[in-house]
């Protein structure tokens, strides 16, 4: 009776497993549908979960959409650059405040600062006050120094530092070894699952950033991806006088709108699946030890 209770419910549990994993890729499915179909089929409202009227005239305009490359190239910079930037930050700032009170006298306080850094934030237009006061405004570097050291990640990565014993790095003490070398050769080599966790986080944060484009940036030509699609995507006023023939053509265009959305998304979804198995583990492993 016990074993077919257990059936039932791992029948119930895979359903709405099953349910939630396809109400997350319907979006997806009829974007790619809608990429893959004929203008007129699009403008007549005849395209759910399946291209009608088979084409890839849309992938053929992106390739030809010089705006949309440029704002993918500069996506591709900002997040190369933030990942190098805010991972190195991240460890020299997570390694400190993992060590024993001990060793590292004043962790008590930087931990302190760093929480309530993450609960209190100084506010949107004083960070933009300081970003313009440094003469990075509509610079790539605008997009990586305000959000330089996430303190979240901070956080998760000296969890997992803290769960590697004390007698490792104090035996490479014991040796002569000084903190940068148990660091670099010991606790990162040991952290590999963390960082991969860490570094999935970034690139995917990065990358699916908008919000600081529009914000920092005040030339077309260096909106990252994101911020370029905002523009793509929000055109139609709903609420404005448009008459039939603009409303159609609009229609129409947003075959090839979607086309650049899953372009977008190609990165991600070709990265997520070889880092998904580091991603659980490294949650997982980053909170065994307070």
């Amino acid at each position: 009776m016990a074993k077919k209770k257990i059936k039932v419910y791992k029948i119930v549990i895979g359903c709405v497993c099953l349910f939630c994993g396809l109400m997350c890729l319907m979006p997806l499915l009829y974007m790619l549908a809608t990429s893959l179909s004929g203008r007129d089929a699009i403008a007549m409202g005849k395209v759910a979960f399946w291209p009608v009227d088979f084409t890839f005239d849309n992938y053929v305009y992106v390739m030809k959409d010089r705006a949309f490359y440029t704002a993918f190239r500069v996506s591709v910079v900002r997040t190369a650059l933030a990942l190098v930037v805010q991972l190195c930050l991240v460890i020299m700032a997570s390694y400190p405040i993992s060590l024993s009170s001990r060793r590292f006298h004043a962790r008590g306080f930087y931990t302190w600062v760093f929480l309530i850094a993450v609960l209190f934030s100084g506010g949107l237009i004083p960070t933009y006050l300081t970003v313009l006061k440094t003469g990075i405004i509509n610079t790539i570097w605008a997009l990586i120094l305000p959000g330089a050291v996430p303190l979240y990640y901070v956080i998760l990565m000296q969890n997992f530092m803290k769960s590697i014993p004390d007698e490792i790095s104090e035996s490479a003490a014991i040796d002569g070894a000084g903190h940068f070398r148990i660091m670099s050769q010991i606790i990162l080599p040991l952290s590999r699952v963390s960082i991969a966790t860490i570094s999935l986080f970034i690139l995917v944060g990065n990358w699916n950033a908008w919000y600081d484009g529009m914000l920092y940036i005040n030339e077309q030509v260096k909106w990252p991806l994101q911020t370029y699609l905002r523009t793509v995507v929000i055109k139609v006023d709903p609420s404005a006088n448009m008459d039939f023939e603009s409303f159609a053509a609009r229609l129409a265009a947003e075959g090839a709108d979607t086309a650049k959305i899953f372009i977008a998304l190609l990165p991600i979804l070709i990265i997520y699946p070889f880092a998904q198995k580091h991603f659980v583990k490294g949650i997982v492993l980053g909170s065994v030890k307070g």
